[in-house]
């Protein structure tokens, strides 16, 4: 059984930029590691692997565009403690990209989040509040989606990339 996901995978100047603001965040809890910094499309949870198999082959199926996300607000959400970094506005190729996933997946025993999608970047865990912190926008341009699984180890959970696909619409 695997843990995965479906998210945009930042190249390595997106990361280091948005690594960069969290490491300015003072007293913001538990920071995740610039490794583990992404946004997730589609959370497919634990998986057998005929069906992580299957999903991976349906993917390279999908048809969407490159698009850019601009990440220009910190956001504190109580209730899972996270502070993350969200967009006031959102592309409508992320939502055509994530509602092909959604659909994709829907015929396999996998209980999707039923909450709308919002685009964001977890920074922390276990915070308590928004830091109040100005910044300037981070620039996101995804031209590929990635299938990720989330494995744990002895240095706490990471995220490795088992797929990718190229957005080009």
């Amino acid at each position: 059984m695997k843990r995965l996901f479906f998210a945009l995978w930042p190249d390595e100047t997106t990361r280091e930029q948005i690594d960069s603001l969290n490491q300015q965040l003072d007293g913001a809890g538990r920071k995740l590691i610039p490794q583990n910094l992404h946004v997730t499309l589609v959370f497919l949870g634990n998986v057998e692997d005929d069906i992580a198999n299957a999903v991976e082959r349906l993917a390279a199926e999908i048809r969407a565009a490159p698009l850019e996300l601009v990440f220009d607000e910190l956001d504190y959400w109580k209730r899972p403690r996270v502070i993350c970094l969200t967009c006031r506005r959102q592309p409508d190729r992320v939502y055509d990209l994530v509602n092909q996933l959604t659909r994709m997946v829907k015929g396999f025993p996998i209980r999707l989040d039923q909450r709308p999608f919002r685009a964001h970047i977890t920074l922390s865990r276990k915070a308590q509040q928004r830091p109040d912190f100005v910044f300037e926008p981070i620039h996101f341009t995804a031209q590929d989606f990635a299938l990720v699984q989330s494995v744990s180890t002895e240095h706490g959970v990471r995220y490795r990339v088992l797929a990718r696909w190229p957005l080009k619409g």
